[in-house]
């Protein structure tokens, strides 16, 4: 009974420190994006800066969550704010140094930059459209 005990600590005591571990990882790649020259990130997504917040948003053709979810959360984010918001899509299959360059390890992902084209946010997997929203800079 001990020994289960003891394997279940330890079981515990890792899944710990891998979460810890990919928060400070998450953080790390995050900090490197938000130090990012944002001329540089304009020129690898291949457009240019309007004024406007922008939302990046990653997904492949065979990615079920981004069709079903991510996409529907964009359209709605879209929706509420009007015209005073630029959505970019990104096909991550088709253009992986792009995903490479903003940090994409999975699909959906998106990446919030300001009007300025600095990073504000970057999320790993679905982000709600009232997620995104919090992460927009305010004017």
């Amino acid at each position: 009974m001990a020994t289960r005990l003891l394997i279940l600590g330890a079981l515990a005591v890792l899944i710990l420190a891998l979460i810890l571990g990919g928060r400070v990882v998450a953080g790390r790649r995050l900090a490197r994006l938000r130090a990012a020259d944002p001329d540089y990130l304009w020129a690898v997504l291949r457009a240019e800066p309007d004024g406007r917040p922008t939302v990046v948003a990653f997904s492949t053709p065979s990615c079920a969550a981004c069709k079903s979810a991510q996409g529907p959360a964009l359209v709605t984010l879209k929706t509420r704010l009007g015209g005073s918001l630029r959505v970019i899509l990104v096909d991550a299959a088709e253009r992986p140094e792009v995903a490479s360059t903003f940090g994409v390890l999975t699909v959906p992902a998106t990446v919030v930059l300001d009007s300025r084209g600095r990073v504000a946010a970057a999320n790993q997997g679905f982000a709600t459209a009232d997620q995104l929203a919090l992460q927009l800079p305010l004017p």
